[in-house]
């Protein structure tokens, strides 16, 4: 129930478009109208036509492929010690970029920030032959902790990233969210605050295997289309890539499921606060995190509330729950009935 939005089904209206896109014969590899249809709502949610765009089928091949042209095999990405880069993708972005090194930053924090990224800087010094060459920084939007990076802290980020040469990726694996928790824009947390690259994922959000890469700017790396090919990630039958970001992008569909998911995670949280005590981090997004008893946390699965211990932070007694566009009033009702017999 809650324990991830990945557990969710594809949005009906993602369905919709796929039965449409199997009209029919269409050309291959990109050349059909769905994707011509799709960059053009990428533009108009990005507000800009300063970009390339490629589809692939998984978060971790959006991410391992834009560190790919970021980064040589020589070189290392900056991120968050805890970030999803290290933990959960199974060495992905060090094959995909052949080698590169992944370097955590931080402990505790909830957030890369600009001090540690700047004592980074200072650390790794370009003159330094046998030293790591970091060449590019890699954040993640809602972060780790389901937090929200506002335009201010990417800005931070990306002045730093800048002054030293490094490019700046975006994870957006749940960029939706992140976008309607901050009350700001897609253009707003991405471009237009400096990042270079995001891994721009909608299947979270209500997709299928709705994940692409944007490169914005005028250094857009005319490596990206051989990289994704060699990678396997060039899919013949291109407009169903292509269908699900029609379906979720041309009428802000995916900012209503965040929207949506957002508010659920809201509800839980005030429930947890209200039976069980404080979350453990503020509910930014369609994440909450909360400290349980093993007793606390059986009885919750006794009773069909899915969720998973959060290994990540090292705290044993640390739980996530997560919320999703399918997440009802039902599903909150179901949770508070458990909490009020549990509750501390």
């Amino acid at each position: 129930m809650f324990g991830s939005d990945n557990l969710a089904p594809a949005h009906p209206k993602v369905l919709s478009a796929l039965a449409q896109a199997n009209d029919g014969a269409l050309p291959s590899y990109g050349g059909d109208p769905w994707t011509a249809r799709a960059i053009e709502a990428i533009a108009k949610t990005f507000e800009t036509d300063d970009f390339d765009a490629y589809f692939v089928a998984t978060g971790g091949a959006a991410n391992g492929l834009a560190l790919s042209a970021l980064c040589p095999p020589w070189g290392s990405v900056l991120t968050h010690a805890q970030s999803h880069l290290i933990h959960d993708e199974g060495n992905g972005p060090e094959f995909f970029t052949s080698g590169a090194r992944i370097i955590g930053l931080g402990h505790d924090d909830d957030k890369l920030t600009p001090d540690a990224l700047s004592e980074a800087g200072k650390r790794y010094a370009k003159s330094n032959v046998h030293g790591p060459q970091p060449k590019a920084v890699s954040i993640s939007n809602l972060s780790e902790s389901g937090l929200v990076y506002t335009r201010a802290e990417i800005e931070a980020l990306g002045a730093i990233c800048k002054a030293h040469g490094w490019w700046l990726h975006m994870d957006g694996a749940r960029f939706g969210n992140g976008v309607v928790g901050a009350s700001s824009t897609p253009a707003d947390l991405s471009w237009r605050a400096g990042v270079d690259a995001l891994s721009f994922g909608l299947t979270k959000t209500g997709g299928m295997a709705c994940e692409a890469v944007i490169m914005f700017g005028k250094d857009r790396f005319a490596s990206m289309p051989y990289l994704r090919k060699r990678a396997g990630q060039l899919l013949s039958k291109h407009r169903f890539y292509a269908a699900q970001f029609v379906a979720m992008l041309e009428d802000d569909l995916w900012l209503d499921l965040a929207r949506h998911a957002n508010v659920m995670a809201q509800q839980v949280a005030d429930l947890f606060k209200t039976y069980v005590g404080e979350p453990s981090l503020p509910t930014q997004g369609n994440e909450v995190f909360v400290r349980l008893s093993p007793e606390q946390s059986m009885s919750l699965r006794s009773a069909g509330i899915v969720h998973f211990p959060w290994a990540v932070s090292g705290d044993p007694d640390l739980y996530r729950f997560v919320t999703s566009w399918q997440t009802s009033q039902a599903d909150v009702a179901a949770l508070a009935k458990v909490l009020m017999t549990i509750g501390a």
